[in-house]
C-alpha cells in the first residue's frame, strides 16, 4: 500500500510538473509570438519589408527561439528567420501544420499549438492568425478588403530542449525523494510493526509451543493494550487455567494414588487380621480340645506329687516330688491362659467407674510391690462410668499390671492414672499403666500384643498376658495401645469408649441403617446393643480392631457413611 501510493504520488508530481512547465513553455511561446507581432506590425504597415526580414532573423536566431515564419492566406511562406524557406509552400501535414484545421477561417477566435519531433528534441510551434486590422485594409500600400478576416499566420518554433531538462531533473528529484521516502518509511514500519506485531507474535508463537510441550505456567510478556497485548493477557489466562487445571488433576491422581494405596493397606491389613482371627481361631478350637484332654491327666499327676511329697523319706525324693508339682502348677496356669484366650467370653456390661476396678488391682498387688521395692502412685481425673465387665477388666487389667512389676526386678515407680481423651469425634476413658522399667526395644513394640511373644526369660511368662488382656478390652469396643516413655519404661493404655444414657436413648445406628441386628442374632455386630451411637469407632472402619470394622460389613469410610453425619452434625 506504501510503494501504490508512492507511486501514485510520483506519478502525479511528475505530470504536474510537466503541466506547469508546459503551461510556462505556452505562455513564453505566445508572448514572443506577440513581441513579434507588434515588432512586424510598423514593418508591414509602412512597407520596409527588409526591416521586417530582419526582425524576424534576430527574433529567430536567439537560443529558445529556433524559427520565426509568416505564412499568406495560401499557405506560402512570405518572411522567415531562416531565408532559404521565403517562396516555400508547407503542406498540411508537416510538422509545423499538424493538428491545425482545414480552414483558416477556425483560428479567427484562437490560436493553436502544437508539440513535435522525436524523443532528444522537441519543438513547440505556436501558430498565430494575423488579422486584417482597420489600419491594414485603409492603408494605401495594401489592398486587403475590408471583408478578409485573416491576412495570414505567424508561426514560432519554440525549442523545448530546456523545459525537457528541467523534466528530467524534476523527475530524478521527485524519483529520489520519493524513493528515500519510501525507504524512510518502510523502516519506520518495520520497526513499528516488529515491535507492535511481530515480536509480540514471535513470543506469543514460542509461548504456544512451549505450552503444547507442556510448561503451562509459561507466561509472555504484555507490553501493550493493543489487540496485540489483549491477545497475549489472554493467552496467559489460558496457560493459567491450564496449569490450574493440571495442578488439579495431578493433585487428583495423587489424592487417587493415595487413596487407592491406604485402601489397599487397609484391605491387606485386615486381610492379615481375618486370616490370624482365623488361625487363632482354630487354634483355640485345638487347643481347647487339647487343654481338655491334657488338664485331667495334669490334674492326676499334680495330685499324685503332692502325695510323694508328704511320703517322701529323703530330702531328694522331697525335691523331686516339690519339682512335680510346681511344673504341673505351671502348666495348669498356661493351660488356663489358652483356655481364655481361645473361649469366646460373654460379658455381662455394667457402668461402673474405672478408679472401683483400679482400687482393687492395686490392692491385690500392694504386696508384691512392697516386696520388689516399687512404689505405687494412682490418679484419676474423670468420674466418667463406662459400660464394662468387673471381672474380665480385672484381669485383663491385672496382666498389664503385672507385666510392669515384672519389668522392674530392682524397684522403680509404678504410675497409673485414669484420663478422658477424645478419639475419632467420641470420648474415651483410659486406664494408663506406666513403669520405670528398660521398656521394649521400638521394632518390637508391635508384637508384644502377638500370642505366645513374651520378651521375659524362658519359664517366667506364657506369652499370653497382654494379648488377653488386648482381646478383653476389644470385647469391650475399645483399644490397648503401648508406647515407650521418654524418661524410660513402658506405658501401656486400656481405653474403654463412653456412651451416655441420654445417647442411649437416641437413636441407634441399627434403627437408622435398618440393618436387622436388633432382631436378629445371627447377625454379630460388637457396637450392638451397647455402642448404637459410636459404631464407627467400635464395629466401623475406624475403630482399632480392624477386624471388627468387617464383622460390621464396612468396606468404605465411615466418614461418608449418612448416620455418621447425621450424629456429628446433630451434635
Amino acid at each position: 500500500m506504501v510503494v501504490f501510493n508512492s507511486i501514485l504520488f510520483w506519478y502525479v508530481m511528475i505530470e504536474k510538473e510537466k503541466r506547469h512547465l508546459m503551461e510556462d513553455a505556452l505562455s513564453s511561446t505566445a508572448a514572443s509570438s506577440e513581441i513579434v507581432k507588434i515588432s512586424i506590425r510598423q514593418d508591414m504597415m509602412g512597407g520596409r519589408m527588409e526591416d521586417l526580414q530582419r526582425i524576424l532573423e534576430s527574433i529567430g536566431g536567439t537560443e529558445q527561439i529556433e524559427r520565426i515564419r509568416l505564412f499568406d492566406g495560401r499557405g506560402r511562406i512570405s518572411y522567415s528567420s531562416v531565408r532559404e524557406e521565403i517562396g516555400q509552400e508547407v503542406k498540411r501535414d508537416s510538422p509545423a501544420c499538424r493538428g491545425c484545421h482545414d480552414s483558416l477561417v477556425d483560428y479567427v477566435k484562437k490560436a493553436h499549438w502544437t508539440i513535435w519531433g522525436d524523443d532528444d528534441i522537441k519543438t513547440l510551434t505556436y501558430v498565430a492568425p494575423i488579422y486584417n486590422e482597420f489600419g491594414c485594409y485603409i492603408a494605401a500600400c495594401h489592398a486587403h478588403s475590408p471583408e478578409q478576416k485573416i491576412l495570414g499566420l505567424l508561426t514560432t518554433d519554440y525549442s523545448l530542449g530546456q523545459y525537457d531538462k528541467r523534466i528530467s531533473a524534476q523527475i530524478l528529484n521527485t524519483t529520489v525523494y520519493t524513493v528515500f521516502f519510501v525507504v524512510v518509511i518502510a523502516l519506520f514500519l518495520s520497526v513499528i510493526l516488529w515491535k507492535i506485531v511481530v515480536k509480540p507474535l514471535t513470543a506469543l508463537s514460542a509461548g504456544m509451543k512451549r505450552v503444547s510441550s507442556g510448561e503451562f505456567a509459561h507466561k509472555v510478556e504484555v507490553s501493550s493494550q493493543d489487540e496485540i497485548g489483549r491477545l497475549a493477557g489472554t493467552f496467559n489466562e489460558m496457560t493459567d487455567e491450564l496449569h490450574v487445571a493440571r495442578q488439579k488433576l495431578e493433585g487428583w491422581a495423587h489424592t487417587l494414588e493415595d487413596e487407592v494405596e491406604k485402601k489397599t493397606a487397609e484391605i491387606r491389613n485386615t486381610q492379615d487380621k481375618l486370616i490370624q482371627t482365623e488361625k487363632m481361631a482354630a487354634l483355640g478350637r485345638l487347643t481347647a480340645d487339647i487343654a481338655h484332654q491334657i488338664r485331667n491327666p495334669l490334674a492326676a499327676l499334680g495330685g499324685f506329687g503332692r502325695r510323694l511329697k508328704k511320703l517322701a523319706t529323703s530330702e531328694k525324693q522331697e525335691a523331686y516330688a516339690e519339682i512335680v508339682v510346681s511344673e504341673s502348677d505351671r502348666l495348669e496356669r498356661i493351660l488356663r491362659d489358652i483356655l481364655v484366650y481361645s473361649w469366646e467370653n460373654k460379658v455381662t456390661m455394667q457402668r461402673l467407674p474405672l478408679h472401683e476396678v483400679v482400687n482393687e488391682c492395686i490392692a491385690l498387688n500392694s504386696e508384691i510391690c512392697l516386696e520388689h521395692g516399687i512404689e505405687i502412685k494412682f490418679s484419676s481425673s474423670t468420674e466418667l462410668a463406662v459400660l464394662l465387665d468387673l471381672d474380665h477388666v480385672r484381669q485383663a487389667l491385672n496382666n498389664v499390671i503385672a507385666n510392669a512389676i515384672d519389668a522392674m526386678s530392682e524397684g522403680g515407680v509404678l504410675s497409673i492414672t485414669i484420663e478422658q481423651e477424645e478419639f475419632h469425634q467420641i470420648t474415651y476413658v483410659a486406664v494408663r499403666v506406666s513403669d520405670t522399667g528398660p521398656g521394649v526395644p521400638e521394632e518390637l513394640l508391635s508384637r508384644i500384643f502377638e500370642p505366645f511373644y513374651t520378651t521375659k526369660r524362658l519359664g517366667q511368662g506364657t506369652g499370653l498376658g497382654l494379648p488377653i488382656s488386648k482381646k478383653i478390652v476389644e470385647e469391650h469396643g475399645g483399644f490397648i495401645r503401648s508406647k515407650n516413655q521418654e524418661v524410660g519404661g513402658l506405658s501401656v493404655s486400656l481405653c474403654f469408649p463412653y456412651q451416655s444414657e441420654g445417647e442411649n436413648r437416641e437413636k441407634q445406628c441399627w434403627q437408622f441403617m435398618r440393618c436387622g441386628r436388633e432382631s436378629n442374632s445371627q447377625l454379630k455386630c460388637p457396637a450392638h446393643p451397647h455402642f448404637g451411637r459410636v459404631c464407627w469407632a467400635v464395629a466401623g472402619t475406624l475403630c482399632e480392631g480392624k477386624v471388627q470394622g468387617t464383622f460390621a460389613q464396612k468396606i468404605n469410610n465411615c466418614r461418608l457413611c449418612s448416620f455418621y453425619k447425621y450424629v456429628n452434625k446433630k451434635e
